[in-house]
């Protein structure tokens, strides 16, 4: 009875951990799918906005990670048989695969924190930080010039602190933002000693944009993860108050807290700035926006102007029926520039009437943000 009540105790601290240290790996495993879908978009804008080639320490990296995903998602399917199993050493062998596996998505996700993403492949400046480069006459993102130049005349203005982009999905906020960090990073006499990217992204983890400040700062104490929240805060401010810093904060959906993660507030004296993208006006407010910009849709003919030049010329006159139907495939876009480039590019080499139609029909049997966002995601 002794033996067998000891061996029951055993059982259930092996399974105890187990079960906690899985817990982690499911949230270190969400996490790093975040960064990851963050990665991937901007290597997508820098391709099918620049015609630029993802850098292959990133390619290496976004493969890692795919990896290591499915892996982990595979030791929780696991972990759940071994807990139900009763066997001491099956539960035991698991709980260490699984502390291996946590170091492993650990491992990956503190090198996902990428300055550049991709680099010029004509000539034409890589971009840093989000790895798009400016060009006056850039057909791919007409209409967001003024709108990355009036963000740009904010961050020169002593009276503005907080500048917030907003607009609905796939408007080409995040180009906007990812121009104006690139172009800050292109200037080594830009006046700011930091200038820091933190993709936020629904699910706000307060903590997380800690660790990726924290990392973009250079502050490397071994200390680190066991310090807590408060302790952190009091850490990146210590060093950021003392410097003049502009945070791009990408893809916010609620306030975020940034005293709370000790970011001090923009002010006449530190001259610093913190420009954000929210689908959201309210979320402006709330963040105590400044300044707010709206990036709008663009106007059917500035759209029908662009749609026109990815697709080509030589595409629309392929046939008569054509152009009708890439007209109502173009309207279906929304006035959404990047849905505008990457629908366009995807239909250039589709010279039949009935491969447009078919693209009409998927289009006009869906919601129109949803269908074009798959569309995106597809491509």
């Amino acid at each position: 009875m002794g033996k067998d009540f000891k061996s029951l105790v055993t059982r259930c601290i092996y399974v105890g951990k187990m079960n906690d240290n899985a817990k982690k790996l499911k949230i270190a495993t969400e996490e790093l799918k975040d960064l990851g879908n963050n990665v991937m978009k901007r290597v997508k804008l820098c391709e099918e906005q620049q015609q630029m080639k993802r850098l292959d320490k990133v390619q290496t990296w976004l493969r890692q990670a795919d990896t290591v995903i499915k892996e982990a998602e595979e030791y929780f399917l696991m972990s759940s048989s071994s807990s139900s199993s009763g066997l001491i050493s099956s539960s035991h062998k698991m709980e260490k695969k699984i502390c291996k596996k946590l170091k492993e998505v650990q491992e990956i996700k503190s090198r996902g924190m990428f300055e550049v993403v991709a680099e010029s492949t004509g000539g034409i400046g890589g971009g840093a930080g989000g790895g798009l480069t400016i060009k006056d006459s850039d057909e791919q993102t007409i209409g967001l010039e003024a709108v990355s130049g009036l963000v740009w005349r904010c961050l020169t203005m002593e009276n503005t602190g907080i500048i917030g982009l907003y607009g609905v999905e796939g408007v080409g906020k995040t180009t906007v933002l990812t121009q104006v960090n690139n172009r800050l990073l292109q200037q080594k006499a830009n006046g700011f000693d930091f200038v820091l990217w933190v993709f936020v992204s629904k699910n706000l983890n307060l903590q997380k944009i800690q660790d990726t400040i924290r990392e973009k700062i250079g502050f490397l104490d071994r200390t680190w993860t066991s310090k807590s929240e408060e302790e952190k805060a009091a850490k990146i401010f210590e060093i950021l108050s003392k410097r003049r810093f502009a945070l791009f904060l990408d893809d916010v959906w609620e306030k975020v807290d940034l005293v709370k993660a000790g970011v001090p507030p923009p002010d006449a004296q530190n001259r610093s700035k913190i420009v954000f993208t929210t689908c959201s006006e309210e979320v402006c407010k709330e963040m105590s926006a400044q300044t707010k910009i709206k990036v709008e849709k663009l106007a059917w003919e500035r759209a029908w102007d662009l749609f026109k030049k990815n697709v080509g010329e030589d595409t629309i006159k392929s046939h008569p029926d054509i152009a009708k139907v890439a007209q109502e495939v173009a309207a279906r876009c929304d006035g959404l520039p990047l849905a505008l480039v990457t629908i366009g590019r995807a239909m250039a080499s589709k010279k039949t009437p009935q491969e447009w139609r078919d693209a009409l029909y998927i289009l006009s049997n869906s919601p129109p943000n949803f269908s074009v966002l798959k569309l995106l995601d597809r491509n």
